[in-house]
């Protein structure tokens, strides 16, 4: 072959649609890391109130339990009986009350440990401390009043806590391990679900702008098709009027096609082929008998997802590019197989080729190819692959290769306002007019069309 250019996963898209700026695309992830680095702190959602404090009230309770179990064994190995009941209230009261603290707990990290502006350690370090006896002074002092208050309700009477004065620098030293511990395992909870709520928006972050990458080029591409269909349509208003009417209204039924198609990136095969046959009948009103079009698809594949108006810009290319000076008849063949887990899909045509042109040039002629170079990249990555060339026995031929996989069709299927056309058989040979738009015989010179 005389020329030929593939994009494959190490290729640079290019994007620029008039009036906007360069689009970045899958093979050029700096601009999306970048946003994602200056992200601010993004704080996790609040946990259920219910579920949070219900869970934290069994664990509580469970350390109740093993405690008094603790507690009460012991006194039994030093062979002292009858001391269950004032285990019990003991460790119940104090597992409690240190729970009723939780949420001051919970508060006071906050405070230190997750400001704006992060704190030194020496700072947090004497905030830490300050929380730990204020923990303490409150915990002992709940201790003393409940057990004051529920000792004689259950039998045993008024309850001797000890001296105070005492009592406060002793609970001390276990308070502040407990207090200690609480905050550590809240700070790396914490620390994990912020972990997990950026990562979160940062994924989210990436997938909006691969959307709107995606949708800038979609929107790039159909003001494009619309003005080069215009461009072909007054082509022939002044050659056949009734002609040019029928063209009219077979735009409206493929503008109603690509508008109901428009809310998703990727559309079923058959409704892609759908689309084309409205689009190539529309053509074929222009160029009468000097196109003709093969289909080669799989009737298997009619359920594959392929990306929107991926086919119209390789047929206007072929029609705008590959048309001969001396007006000789052009065939266009598309082709649609699997091969493993990818789907092929093949436009090639009998015209000019690409010549000499070098691979740039042949890619920057026009919106359409390198529109659906870069859709490509933004929908599959390293999973694609797109390629241009001459064919040996003349004419182009492009062929793109992406994953394959399957939807439920048809979004146009059960609609009854959908244009219908007729199905051209597979694998045969057919111009695509209607029944009722028969070739003209005596068909004006074609008139060149104004380029992109």
């Amino acid at each position: 072959m005389s020329a030929a250019v593939t994009n494959q996963e190490d290729s640079t898209p290019r994007a620029t649609a008039a009036g906007m700026s360069s689009v970045p695309t899958a093979a050029s992830p700096a601009a999306p890391t970048s946003q994602i680095d200056a992200l601010p702190q993004v704080q996790p959602a609040p946990l259920p109130f219910a579920l949070k404090w219900s869970v934290l009230f069994l664990v509580y309770t469970a350390i109740a339990v093993l405690l008094t179990g603790y507690r009460y064994l012991d006194d039994l190995s030093r062979n002292r009986s009858g001391t269950f009941a004032i285990r019990s209230l003991e460790e119940i009261t104090g597992v409690y009350t240190a729970f009723v603290l939780l949420p001051l707990v919970m508060r006071a990290a906050d405070l230190y440990l997750f400001r704006p502006k992060r704190l030194n350690w020496m700072a947090i370090s004497f905030w830490h401390l300050v929380g730990g006896i204020a923990f303490s002074l409150a915990h002992t002092s709940l201790m003393a009043i409940t057990r004051q208050i529920l000792s004689p309700l259950i039998g045993l009477g008024p309850y001797d806590y000890g001296i105070m004065f005492y009592r406060y620098p002793m609970e001390l030293s276990n308070d502040l391990v407990g207090y200690t511990s609480l905050v550590c395992i809240y700070y790396y909870f914490r620390k994990f679900r912020i972990a997990q709520a950026q990562q979160l928006a940062a994924a989210q972050l990436k997938t909006k702008l691969a959307e709107a990458q995606l949708e800038n080029l979609r929107l790039q591409l159909q003001p494009h098709f619309l003005f080069n269909t215009l461009n072909t349509i007054s082509s022939v208003m002044y050659e056949d009027v009734k002609a040019a009417d029928l063209m009219v209204t077979q735009l409206s039924d493929l503008l109603r096609l690509t508008l109901r198609a428009s809310r998703t990136h990727e559309i079923p095969l058959a409704d892609e082929l759908q689309i084309t046959r409205l689009y190539l009948d529309l053509m074929q009103k222009r160029y009468e008998d000097k196109l003709r079009v093969r289909y080669e698809i799989d009737p298997e594949l009619n359920d594959s997802l392929v990306p929107q108006l991926i086919l119209q810009p390789l047929l206007e290319n072929s029609l705008r590019h590959g048309m001969k000076a001396s007006g000789e008849a052009i065939d266009i063949s598309i082709a649609a197989h699997r091969s493993d887990d990818s789907l092929i899909l093949r436009v090639s045509d009998t015209g000019v080729g690409l010549g000499s042109s070098e691979p740039n040039s042949v890619l920057g002629r026009g919106v359409g190819l390198s529109n659906i170079r870069d859709r490509l990249a933004q929908l599959y990555g390293v999973g694609q692959t797109f390629s241009i060339a001459n064919r040996d026995t003349g004419g182009a031929e492009v062929t793109l290769r992406f994953p394959y996989r399957t939807a439920q069709r048809s979004q146009f299927a059960d609609d009854t306002s959908a244009p219908r056309l007729a199905e051209d058989p597979v694998s045969a040979e057919s111009p695509t007019t209607q029944g009722d738009s028969a070739p003209r015989a005596n068909a004006a010179p074609l008139r060149p069309l104004p380029q992109d």
